[in-house]
């Protein structure tokens, strides 16, 4: 990189900031970042209710855990409280149920899934969480992702569902068995296909967010995306070290975690 791209963590209190500074800047111990750090956890905590939800809001709910997952790691009982909640509310029969909540367009801002057919993206995202957080053998976690994987191979074809996609991806790396499986390797070979020379995927496919995402796998082809991705990022990083116009920590954050995952950085 031709800038150093941890400049924009510094000081930093958001969760993707605070992971930053722990990981990538080795603050752990330093007694501002646990000040901050503790500041930050108890923001997210702030306000869950006694049925484990943050205002009975599933997107709020996923906000939360997904910050948690960032900070706090491991799960915990008010953790387990609100995966409780959001398994009972998103995952149910099928995936065609109806809209949970009214969204706004940047709802999933700062998030690793992007506004897509509800309830698919809270499906996708309940499955993201419960598996980042050790839950994935729970029996309705196993049944909606055997209930994902179907309907990846039913719209297989379907280049118009990228948005989900980009969203049944993300909860597929980080399943131990379904990271590895046919269909999401299939997944990839689809990115593959289309990936321009210049390392960029076809909108509407978010290019920070399948970059972080590929580079979460091992796989042949998942390799070659990122090592043809990569050459860009210095072409069009900020002279402060950031990448992107909007949400500058968030998208340095997916680069910078991709660039680690693949031990180019």
């Amino acid at each position: 990189m031709r800038y150093n791209p941890f400049q924009i963590f510094k000081e930093s209190k958001s969760p993707a900031g605070l992971y930053a500074r722990k990981n990538w800047l080795g603050e752990s111990e330093n007694p501002l970042w646990q000040s901050d750090f503790n500041q930050t956890v108890s923001s997210l905590l702030e306000g869950q209710a006694a049925d484990g939800s943050w205002g009975q809001s599933p997107i709020e709910t996923v906000r939360r855990l997904f910050g948690l997952h960032l900070t706090l790691r491991d799960r915990t009982e008010d953790i387990r409280k609100a995966l409780d909640w959001l398994s009972s509310q998103i995952l149910t029969d099928d995936l065609s149920g109806p809209y949970l909540e009214d969204l706004s367009a940047d709802a999933f801002r700062g998030l690793p899934f992007i506004n897509a057919k509800q309830p698919l993206v809270f499906v996708c995202a309940t499955l993201f969480l419960a598996s980042v957080f050790h839950l994935e053998n729970d029996e309705a976690v196993e049944a909606h992702y055997l209930l994902l994987m179907q309907w990846l191979a039913r719209h297989a074809e379907n280049s118009e569902l990228c948005p989900e996609k980009s969203n049944v991806l993300r909860a597929l790396i980080v399943h131990p068995v379904y990271a590895n499986d046919l269909g999401t390797m299939n997944l990839v070979d689809d990115l593959a296909n289309i990936q321009k020379p210049s390392g960029v995927w076809p909108s509407p496919i978010p290019f920070f967010q399948t970059l972080n995402a590929l580079a979460h796998l091992n796989s042949e082809a998942a390799n070659r995306q990122c090592l043809a991705a990569f050459p860009l990022l210095s072409n069009v990083q900020k002279k402060d070290g950031a990448w992107g116009s909007e949400d500058r920590e968030w998208n340095t954050f997916l680069v910078v975690h991709a660039l680690k995952n693949k031990q180019c950085l």
